[in-house]
C-alpha cells in the first residue's frame, strides 16, 4: 500500500511538471518569440562609430549567424575585437538577443602609455595584462605606495580613458569591457606573480570616484598576510605583522569541540566595525519554516562557559539563563534583537529572520555583553581561548 502511494505521488509530480511545460510552450506559441537582431556589418560599424565618436571599419568578420569574432579598427588607430554572442532571455529560449562584446577600451589603454604616467613618475613597475594594467609591488613594503598610486590615478582628471557607454536594447546589446588596474605582488623563491588585492577601474570622468586609500592599503596588506598564512607566498613575515593582521579564521576552543570564528570584512559584511579593526563573529542559524522550536547549539556552547544554559524556546524566541540572569533572542521579519534582563542590547553583529529562517552573527564583543564571556586571542597561531569560565 505504501509503495502504491509513493508510485501515485511520483506520477502526480510527473503530470504536474508536464502540464507546466505544456503551458509554457503554449504561452510561447501564443505570444510569439524573438530571435533577436543580428546587426549587418554596416549596422555594426554605424553603432560603434556613434558610440566611439570616431569612424570604425571591419577588418575581418565572422560568417553565418552563429557566435563569432570581428577584427576592427577605429580611425584613432586603435585595433580591437568584437565578440558576437547569441543569448537567451528566458529558460525556454523563446526570446533571444545578440550581444556584441567590445574590447576597444582595453586596447586603447594599451596603446596610450600616458594614461599610466603616474606609475612611471614614481618608478612603479607595470605591464599589460588581459583586463588592463598590472601594477607590481615587489615586496610588502611597496604595497602602500602602489595601492595609493593606483587610487590616485583612477581618481585624477589627468588620466582619463574615453567616455564610452554601453547599449542595452531588447534585440541586441553592445557591451564595452572596462579596463582596470590590478595590483600584483612578486613574492616567493620563484617570484611567481600573485594577485594581491582588488582591481581599480579606470575612470572616464562621467562619475566622481573617491577611494578610501587608508582602507585600501590596510586590506591589501591584510590580504598579503592572509596569503602567507595560507602558504601561497614563500616569504618571511614578522610576528608583528601577524599580530596586526589577524587570520581570516580563529579557532575557539570550546569544552567539547572547536569552532572556527570568521573574521568580519568591513567591505562586505553588514556589521558594526571600524575600517581597520580585526573583529570575529560566531554564526548560528535555524530553519523554522514549519514553526519548529528554535535551537542555536553554537551560541549555547559559547554561553555555557559562563554558566548560561538554554531554558526556553518557541518558534520566534530563544532563552538562556544563569540564576536570575536571563538572555532572550527575539526574531521577527521587521525587528530581531537580543535583550538581557529585559534590557535591549546594542549589538555589533546582527540578528535576522529572512524567509522563515533565523540567523545570528554575533561578535566576540556581543558574547561578552550578553554572557560575560572573555576571550584571549593568539593571532600568530589563530586560536582563541575563553578565559572567563564558570567556576
Amino acid at each position: 500500500m505504501i509503495l502504491f502511494k509513493k508510485h501515485r505521488l511520483g506520477v502526480n509530480v510527473m503530470i504536474r511538471t508536464a502540464a507546466l511545460t505544456l503551458i509554457s510552450v503554449m504561452a510561447v506559441l501564443l505570444t510569439g518569440c524573438s530571435d533577436g537582431k543580428m546587426l549587418s556589418d554596416n549596422e555594426l560599424t554605424d553603432v560603434l562609430s556613434e558610440k566611439l565618436g570616431n569612424t570604425v571599419e571591419i577588418i575581418e568578420a565572422p560568417e553565418g549567424k552563429s557566435d563569432g569574432e570581428y577584427s576592427m579598427k577605429c580611425a584613432d588607430g586603435t585595433e580591437f575585437t568584437v565578440k558576437r554572442v547569441h543569448l537567451d532571455y528566458d529558460y525556454f529560449g523563446a526570446n533571444r538577443y545578440y550581444q556584441y562584446e567590445c574590447d576597444y577600451l582595453l586596447k586603447w589603454v594599451s596603446d596610450h602609455p600616458e594614461v599610466n604616467a603616474l606609475f612611471d613618475e614614481r618608478g612603479i613597475s607595470h605591464k599589460d595584462y588581459g583586463n588592463g594594467t598590472g601594477a607590481v609591488a615587489d615586496s610588502f613594503e611597496e604595497i602602500q605606495t602602489v595601492v595609493e598610486t593606483a587610487c590616485e590615478l583612477v581618481e585624477s582628471s589627468s588620466y582619463r580613458i574615453p567616455a564610452v557607454s554601453d547599449f542595452d536594447g531588447d534585440e541586441y546589446k553592445v557591451k564595452f569591457d572596462r579596463p582596470v588596474i590590478a595590483i600584483e605582488c612578486l613574492g616567493g623563491k620563484n617570484e611567481e606573480t600573485h594577485w594581491l588585492w582588488q582591481e581599480f577601474e579606470y575612470q572616464d570622468g562621467t562619475e566622481p570616484v573617491d577611494h578610501d586609500e587608508e582602507l585600501q592599503v590596510y586590506l591589501a596588506e591584510q590580504q598579503y598576510v592572509d596569503d602567507y598564512r595560507h602558504g601561497d607566498l614563500e616569504v618571511s613575515v614578522p610576528d608583528e605583522l601577524l599580530e596586526k593582521y589577524g587570520p581570516s579564521q580563529m579557532k575557539a576552543r570550546l569544552k567539547s569541540s572547536e569552532y572556527s570564528m570568521i573574521r568580519a570584512d568591513y567591505t562586505k559584511d553588514n556589521i558594526n566595525m571600524g575600517k581597520t579593526e580585526t573583529l570575529y563573529y560566531v554564526r548560528d542559524g535555524f530553519d523554522n519554516k514549519n514553526g519548529e522550536t528554535l535551537d542555536f547549539p553554537y551560541i549555547a556552547s559559547f554561553a555555557e562557559f559562563t554558566g548560561f544554559k538554554p531554558v526556553a524556546a518557541d518558534d520566534n524566541s530563544y532563552t538562556l539563563a544563569k540564576g536570575e540572569e536571563k538572555v532572550i533572542f527575539r526574531f521577527s521579519e521587521s525587528d530581531s534583537y537580543a535583550e538581557r534582563n529585559g534590557v535591549r542590547i546594542e549589538l555589533r553583529g546582527k540578528l535576522s529572520s529572512p524567509s522563515d529562517s533565523c540567523y545570528m552573527d554575533l561578535t566576540t564583543d556581543d558574547l561578552t555583553k550578553l554572557f560575560d564571556t572573555e576571550f584571549k586571542f593568539d593571532y600568530i597561531n589563530g586560536t582563541a581561548e575563553i578565559t572567563n569560565t564558570e567556576a
